[in-house]
């Protein structure tokens, strides 16, 4: 589990499903966890969207915005410009109810250990 997921409110977690360690997300709610990353400083690096099915997940969608938006050193920049286009994608992307979304998700610190280990 990583920062987002101990940031998130009881209501946000409550609403979601898990699969394995990941937290899946409904629309509303996935909207909302982008707002509390941003808060927190915590980059939304991409994101999958999901048919929930009674057999478990199947994937309809994914972006992963850090693949072209490049880190340059300022980490507040960072944050802003992934969790706007974690956003927009979000918005555009929006999928019936019976689906979910995984916001894959660094903080600063996350962040570099995972740059670190590359």
């Amino acid at each position: 589990m990583g920062e987002l997921e101990q940031v998130l409110p009881k209501e946000l977690t409550d609403a979601a499903r898990a699969s394995g360690n990941e937290v899946v997300l409904p629309y509303v709610e996935a909207l909302k966890a982008i707002v509390i990353a941003t808060r927190h400083q915590i980059a939304v690096l991409g994101l999958e969207a999901f048919e929930v099915r009674k057999d478990g997940l199947s994937t309809v969608e994914m972006t992963d915005a850090s693949s072209h938006i490049v880190f340059t050193g300022d980490w507040k920049a960072y944050v802003a410009t992934m969790n706007a286009e974690a956003d927009r994608w979000l918005r555009e992307n929006r999928l019936d109810e019976n689906h979910g979304y995984i916001l894959t998700s660094a903080s600063e610190s996350e962040f570099t250990r995972l740059k670190g280990s590359r």
